[in-house]
């Protein structure tokens, strides 16, 4: 199987019952991040079907929850239809995200940062920076060997979020038995 790019890909990936990418366990990482000082809103990139932004809202969390497959979206929202506190799912391309305003007290991504080229790198970065407020976290899973083609270090990392974002911490991760990190950044207060 080809890993998805496009929309309509990831729309195909979606109507299958399980994606070979799909996540039952919520991170440790996004745990502890949630907990950190009192966060009230939160913005995931590449939500997929709502897992991770459905248990950030049931912490009590006002959660938005973007990503460019419909199929995904409409799963994500079926998905939280019963849920007492539910996040918001939109249907988006996390490089061109002029429907939302901030700023969120954190935001995440987990497997969606890798999949950009240099120039997606750029438009993302400069979203987060526009949406998330100063001094937030962006907490970013990304594979070391993307499907964009572009390897991923904590040297890279820190240079494509630069000027903007602090890299606060980076850890090796076997997450999916993939090499990957995960990388904590901080938003610059100016």
């Amino acid at each position: 199987m080809t890993v998805p790019m496009k929309s309509a890909d990831f729309d195909r990936a979606y109507r299958a019952p399980i994606t070979f990418w799909g996540d039952i366990r919520i991170p440790e990482e996004l745990k502890a991040l949630a907990r950190q000082g009192s966060p009230r809103t939160a913005l995931e990139l590449g939500c997929g079907v709502g897992r991770f932004s459905r248990y950030l809202a049931q912490q009590g969390l006002r959660v938005t929850g973007v990503d460019f497959s419909p199929v995904a979206i409409a799963k994500a929202r079926e998905g939280a239809a019963r849920d007492t506190l539910r996040p918001e799912f939109i249907v988006g391309d996390v490089t061109r995200l002029e429907a939302l305003s901030g700023p969120f007290d954190f935001s995440f991504d987990v497997g969606c940062f890798h999949c950009f080229d240099a120039q997606g790198q750029r438009a993302y970065v400069a979203e987060v920076s526009r949406l998330l407020k100063p001094g937030g976290i962006h907490l970013v899973w990304a594979l070391d060997s993307g499907p964009s083609g572009l390897s991923f270090s904590p040297a890279s990392v820190k240079e494509a979020f630069a000027p903007g974002f602090e890299l606060q911490q980076a850890l090796k991760s076997r997450r999916r038995l993939i090499r990957s990190h995960w990388y904590w950044l901080v938003r610059a207060s100016g």
